[in-house]
């Protein structure tokens, strides 16, 4: 069996094995800030989702303004239909009777 030998912390060298770069803390700060400021955003990168978005809404106007055109229409070429349909059924001189009818003989 091998026997384990134990390091004494007398024996170890009081040298930090690291090192900090001279005048780290100073430079720090300053080199951050270029790095920051050396970012800059294009105008097209920033306004770009809400042209996006504008564009969206554009859509959805035009999309409902066809919609209610096109809903107008139906619902007038149905109205229209109807009352062809029930002046097709009715002939002429019931409808004369109708009108030439005395009001209280009139039905609600």
């Amino acid at each position: 069996m091998k026997t384990k030998k134990y390091i004494s912390l007398d024996n170890l060298e009081k040298e930090l094995p690291f090192a900090v770069p001279e005048n780290y803390f100073q430079q720090f700060p300053l080199e951050m800030e270029r790095k920051i400021a050396g970012k800059q955003i294009s105008v097209h990168k920033l306004l770009k989702p809400w042209m996006y978005l504008a564009a969206m809404f554009v859509g959805i106007v035009i999309f409902a303004q066809i919609y209610y055109t096109v809903y107008q229409h139906n619902t007038s070429a149905k109205q229209e239909n109807y009352e062809s349909y029930v002046l097709s059924q009715v002939d002429e001189s019931s409808l004369l009777d109708y009108y030439v009818e005395e009001p209280s003989n009139k039905t609600k």
